[in-house]
């Protein structure tokens, strides 16, 4: 099964959500790694490398959200919190991508937006990320048995 549905996500959802959560996972221990020390720096470059896939990932996948008719019913704060999520998928790298442009063209305006808000919204995006996991967990301890909505498995 291809596309999403009232009860569980399509196997390109699927793919999508694991393949990004792999790479979000490389690219805050990529962060994390320099900011605790400053020798490791050199991982700025495949940083860069996952999170220009990443921005392209999340296009694909917003793209491929709005396209899917039935989706798992989530009540309107687990929207909000995934509707917060995909703009910050989109915003992040962004900002990146501007701060890169800015420095290629010398335009301050924009080296200065990314190197301002880049690095903060991608804490913010960490911090909701841990939410997201979170209640996850906290639905899977109430019995409510969602997990198997991304994991494939039909319970």
């Amino acid at each position: 099964m291809k596309t999403d549905n009232s009860q569980y996500y399509g196997s390109v959802t699927r793919l999508l959500h694991w393949l990004m959560a792999a790479c979000f996972f490389f690219m805050f221990a990529t962060a994390i790694a320099w900011n605790l020390n400053g020798e490791l720096k050199f991982l700025m470059g495949p940083h860069k490398a996952v999170g220009f896939v990443l921005m392209a990932l999340a296009v694909l996948r917003f793209i491929w959200m709005l396209r899917q008719k039935e989706r798992p019913a989530n009540a309107w704060i687990a929207k909000a919190g995934h509707w917060a999520l995909y703009a910050l998928m989109l915003i992040v790298p962004a900002l990146a991508i501007a701060r890169q442009i800015g420095r290629g063209q010398q335009n301050q305006t924009l080296i200065d937006l990314g190197n301002n808000w880049h690095g903060e919204l991608g804490w913010v995006f960490l911090v909701l990320i841990i939410g997201h996991i979170g209640m996850a967990v906290v639905h899977r301890l109430k019995g409510d048995n969602l997990l198997p909505r991304i994991w494939g498995k039909h319970e």
